[in-house]
C-alpha cells in the first residue's frame, strides 16, 4: 500500500499541515509540491523516516490546495503520491459516526483522509427526550449498546483531527414512557391519536414545553459531553398535525422560529452554535434556509431520485453551504463496480453544483440508507477512487464551492442559446446515452463540467452504472468578451487530477469572439475552467 494523507479533515489558516506517508519502497527522499489550481505554489524536499511517518508542510491562507510528491532514491524517481488540503472556509464536508463501544479511533483516521470536518454522531442518546444517559453503558431507543466514554474519546479524536462533533438530536421524537408523562406536549393526527414513527418514537408539539425541555437537552449534550453543535433531525413527517386540543399546527412555519430560537438559547448559554436542520426531501428548505446555521442540510428521498433534482435541489439551498445527504444504496443493493461509478458519478455533478455529499464515514463505511448504523464497507478499490474523488473535490474547492459562480446550465446551451456549444451529444439534465453539462460563471472564471452517461440506461442517481463508454477529442465553443488568460482541463480519472493546459483557437461569428478548444479524453467525469 502507498498513499498520502491528511492527518486533519480541516487545517486553520496559519496552522502547518500535517501529513501522513505511507510507502513500499526503497526510496531515500521525496519531492513535494503544493498547487493552487493549476499554479505550483511553493516545493521542497524531505529525507524518508520510515515506510509510515508523518510530516510537515508550511501553512497555507484559507483555500483548497493539491499535493504532489514524488518519492526518489539518489534523485530517480520512482512513484507519484497526491491528496489535497482543505484550509478554512465555509464549505461543510459532512460524514458520521454510528459505533461507540471500545475500539480504536481508525474510523476517526480514516475520516481524516477523505477530508471530512463536520461529524454527525447518529444514535449517540440514551432517549431523544433525554440525551445523556444515566449509566456510562447503554441501549438506545433501537437497541443500539453505546458507552459514554467512548463518545467523549471519540468527540476529542475529531478534534484532534480538526473536526466539530455534531450531536444527533431529532426535533419532535420521544420515547413512550416521556409521551405517557406529558400526552399534552405531543402531536396527534386525530382526536386522542398520537402521532408516531415506526410506532416507536412520538412526536412532540413545538409550541409546548416540550420546546423548552429540548433546547435544554441540546445544551447539556454540548455542556456536559464535549459536542460542538447539533444535527437536528426530522422526518419529513407531519407536515400538519393538531395539538392535544385540535389546534393545526403548520410545521414549516414552526421549524425555523426553533431553528432561530435554539441559536439564541445556545448563544445566551454561552455557547457558540454549530447547528444543521434537516430539510427532508428539501422540504421546507426555502423557509429554513436563511437561519443561522452551518449549511443548508437537505436528504434526498423519491420523488427526487433522477439526476435533474440535484440541481433543484441546490436551487432551493439557495447562496449557502449546501449538504446534500444522497444515500448510495448500490453499495448495498448491487455489485462492487456498478455501485462504485453510480457513487463518482454522483458526487462529482453535486460537486459540479457547489454543495458536497454525506454518505462517508466510520472506517471506509457508506450509508446507504436511513439507519446510518446499518452501513456497507467500502472495499480497497472503491476506498481508493472515492479517496481520489474526494482529493480533487478539495483540490479544485475554490472553483467548486465559490459562491459567485452562478449556475447558468439552462439559459447558456442548447435550442437558442449560444454561449456555449457543444460538438457532441449533451444533457443538461442527466439523460441517458450524453455527456451531462453542467455551466457556471462569475467575472473571473468559467466553469464547464462533464460527466460521461455515454452508455447508462436510464438517468437515476440511485442505481448502479455500467461502465461508461470512454469519449475522446471533445469539441467545445465558447463566447468571451476578451481573450482568456487560459484553458484548463482536470479529471480525477487520471493524472491524479493534474490540471492539463489546453490549446484553444479564436475565431469571430455573428456573436462576438469564440474560443475553440478540445478536451482529449473523458473516461468517467471531468472538469474545464476557463480564466478571463
Amino acid at each position: 500500500m502507498n498513499e498520502l494523507s491528511t492527518f486533519k479533515g480541516r487545517y486553520e489558516p496559519d496552522e502547518p499541515i500535517k501529513l501522513h506517508l505511507i510507502h513500499r519502497t526503497d526510496a531515500d527522499h521525496f519531492v513535494w509540491k503544493i498547487f493552487h489550481l493549476e499554479r505550483k505554489l511553493r516545493q521542497g524536499t524531505e529525507p524518508i523516516l520510515s515506510s509510515d511517518f508523518c510530516f510537515f508542510l508550511p501553512p497555507m491562507r484559507e483555500g483548497g490546495y493539491g499535493v504532489e510528491i514524488t518519492l526518489c532514491k539518489e534523485n530517480q524517481p520512482l512513484m507519484q503520491l497526491q491528496t489535497a488540503v482543505n484550509v478554512g472556509g465555509s464549505m461543510v464536508r459532512y460524514g458520521f459516526l454510528s459505533d461507540f463501544l471500545p475500539e480504536d479511533d481508525f474510523d476517526v483516521e480514516t475520516m481524516a483522509k477523505y477530508h471530512i470536518d463536520h461529524v454527525q454522531f447518529y444514535d449517540w442518546s440514551w432517549r431523544h427526550d433525554t440525551l445523556i444517559a444515566p449509566c456510562n453503558e447503554y441501549q438506545d431507543m433501537m437497541g443500539k449498546k453505546n458507552q459514554l466514554s467512548v463518545i467523549r474519546q471519540k468527540i476529542a479524536a475529531c478534534h484532534e483531527r480538526g473536526m466539530l462533533a455534531m450531536a444527533y438530536g431529532a426535533v419532535y421524537a420521544a420515547s413512550h414512557p416521556f409521551w405517557e408523562r406529558h400526552p399534552e406536549w405531543g402531536l396527534y393526527g386525530a382526536e386522542e391519536h398520537p402521532m408516531t414513527f415506526i410506532d416507536t418514537f412520538y412526536y412532540m408539539d413545538l409550541e409546548s414545553p416540550w420546546r423548552e425541555h429540548l433546547m435544554e437537552q441540546y445544551l447539556n449534550a454540548i455542556s456536559q459531553v464535549g459536542f460542538d453543535g447539533i444535527h437536528m433531525d426530522t422526518y419529513g413527517e407531519p407536515k400538519r398535525a393538531r395539538n392535544i386540543h385540535g389546534e393545526i399546527r403548520c410545521l414549516e412555519n414552526e421549524f425555523p422560529n426553533f431553528i432561530e430560537d435554539t441559536n439564541i438559547f445556545l448563544k445566551g448559554s454561552g455557547v457558540i452554535p454549530h447547528l444543521i436542520f434537516n430539510n427532508v426531501g428539501t422540504w421546507p428548505a426555502e423557509k429554513t434556509r436563511d437561519i443561522p446555521q452551518d449549511a443548508v442540510y437537505m436528504e434526498l428521498w423519491a420523488p427526487m431520485d433522477h439526476y435533474r433534482h440535484l440541481r433543484q435541489a441546490v436551487c432551493m439551498g439557495g447562496n449557502h453551504p449546501i449538504v446534500l445527504a444522497a444515500y448510495p444504496a448500490p453499495f448495498r443493493t448491487d455489485t462492487p463496480e456498478r455501485a462504485l461509478r453510480s457513487e463518482l458519478f454522483l458526487s462529482f455533478a453535486i460537486a459540479l453544483l457547489g454543495a458536497t455529499q454525506l454518505f462517508l464515514g466510520e472506517e471506509n463505511a457508506v450509508v446507504t440508507q436511513g439507519y446510518y448504523a446499518d452501513y456497507s464497507v467500502l472495499n480497497a478499490d472503491q476506498q481508493a477512487w472515492i479517496k481520489l474523488y474526494q482529493d480533487f473535490f478539495v483540490r479544485y474547492a475554490d472553483l467548486l464551492y465559490d459562491m459567485t459562480l452562478r449556475d447558468v446550465t439552462l439559459t447558456h446551451c442548447g435550442g437558442d442559446n449560444v454561449e456555449y456549444q457543444f460538438d457532441f451529444p449533451f444533457s443538461v439534465d442527466g439523460d441517458a446515452e450524453k455527456i451531462w453539462i453542467t455551466l457556471r460563471e462569475s467575472e473571473q472564471y468559467k466553469l464547464i463540467g462533464l460527466v460521461n452517461l455515454c452508455g447508462s440506461v436510464e438517468d437515476y442517481w440511485n442505481t448502479g452504472k455500467n461502465a461508461p463508454i470512454e469519449q475522446t477529442n471533445l469539441l467545445i465553443h465558447v463566447l468571451v468578451e476578451k481573450s482568456p488568460r487560459g484553458v484548463w482541463y482536470a479529471t480525477p480519472d487520471t493524472e491524479n487530477g493534474h490540471p492539463l493546459s489546453l490549446d484553444y483557437q479564436s475565431q469571430l461569428t455573428n456573436f462576438g469572439s469564440e474560443i475553440v478548444f478540445q478536451i482529449p479524453k473523458l473516461i468517467y467525469c471531468g472538469m474545464v475552467w476557463i480564466e478571463m
